[in-house]
């Protein structure tokens, strides 16, 4: 599927603007009247006879404590207007039933009598031009694999700052980011943690392309038993200083037992040399396989791992967010991880 092409939105003037032609076009939002002023200050919604009366605030980075307190019985009712509306900025919305609407064709309208919810248009990707281009990506990915290894836990800036090798100034736009968005809370002055670990890591998973942050390498292995072929690939990567933790479905599975893992894979920092997969008896394949080797493009996989039957698993997230998109029951395995009691406790 082609990605969308983003839109990048810098100024307020250049939100009022896409709003006013996002009406216009849109079908779907042909009930709309705006007033006729500039920069428009009021709407209208028809339905069904009934005018329903909305101020219109246009903002370009909002959070939650931009949303006004809202009763359904007042005459007039917000309706804030922004790039792009996260799970969690609508959510909070919804909570307080104040409508929203943004540059992508998202529309959740709440008064007396009404309730409209339209999801975003295919292929649209707009958004406030200051977001990060990918904080799930590269050393922004690093930042929060971090803040999910502990989620429970109290952060400061130069922690992730020592704990990922990502510079002060990344470190800061990226918690600036997620604290606008309403993933992050401060817990004192200088410190802060994740408000809604569940959300945040639905917002990585979506994101994540795990075909482009990785080159995978497929082999075939005599040994029928994961565990131990897991164990044997490890005391040869380690013999030779190959960096390596192991993920998906073994990692799942070492850490809460599911299903038998059909695969064992791992992350590297270099493929095996030919000598030791002969001395593995590892044969490669194009498909399939018995073991999977992934090169990945940060070595950011290695900086939150664990240890598990003296094997070096990477970050529960991490192992949940690179089952999700594979087949052999992988999709099941990962639930069941997130579900147990256990997921992303240090």
């Amino acid at each position: 599927m082609k990605s969308a092409k983003k839109h990048l939105i810098r100024h307020p003037s250049e939100l009022v603007r896409e709003f006013v032609g996002l009406v216009a076009r849109d079908d779907r939002l042909k009930n709309f009247k705006l007033n006729r002023d500039a920069r428009p200050t009021s709407a209208r919604f028809l339905l069904d006879g009934q005018a329903h009366r909305f101020a219109l605030h246009f903002l370009l980075s909002p959070t939650a404590d931009d949303i006004p307190a809202a009763a359904l019985d007042a005459p007039v009712h917000p309706l804030l207007v922004v790039p792009n509306l996260t799970p969690l900025f609508l959510q909070a919305c919804r909570q307080r039933n104040v409508s929203a609407a943004d540059l992508n064709g998202q529309v959740f309208l709440r008064a007396p009598n009404l309730f409209v919810s339209l999801p975003r248009l295919p292929g649209s990707d707009v958004r406030f031009g200051q977001e990060p281009r990918n904080m799930f990506a590269g050393k922004s990915a690093r930042i929060v694999r971090s803040l999910l290894s502990d989620a429970g836990r109290a952060w400061r800036q130069s922690d992730l700052v020592l704990r990922t090798g990502a510079t002060s100034g990344l470190v800061s736009r990226i918690v600036t980011h997620l604290a606008r968005q309403g993933y992050l809370k401060k817990a004192d002055a200088r410190r802060f943690h994740v408000a809604s670990p569940s959300a945040l890591l639905d917002a990585w998973a979506q994101a994540d392309d795990f075909a482009r942050r990785t080159t995978t390498y497929r082999f075939t292995a005599l040994s029928a038993d994961p565990l131990q072929l897991a164990k044997t690939v490890s005391v040869a990567l380690a013999r030779t200083k190959v960096r390596h933790a192991f993920t998906q479905w073994i990692a799942a599975w070492l850490r809460h037992p599911y299903t038998e893992p059909p695969v064992v894979s791992l992350y590297v920092s270099d493929l095996p040399s030919q000598g030791v997969l002969e001395q593995l008896g590892l044969q490669p394949v194009s498909d399939a396989g018995r073991v999977w080797f992934h090169v990945p493009a940060d070595e950011g996989v290695f900086l939150e791992t664990r240890d598990a039957q003296k094997l070096p698993l990477v970050a529960d997230a991490q192992i949940y967010i690179d089952l999700l998109k594979t087949g052999l029951r992988g999709p099941e395995q990962a639930q069941a991880l997130r579900d147990w009691p256990g997921f992303c406790i240090p």
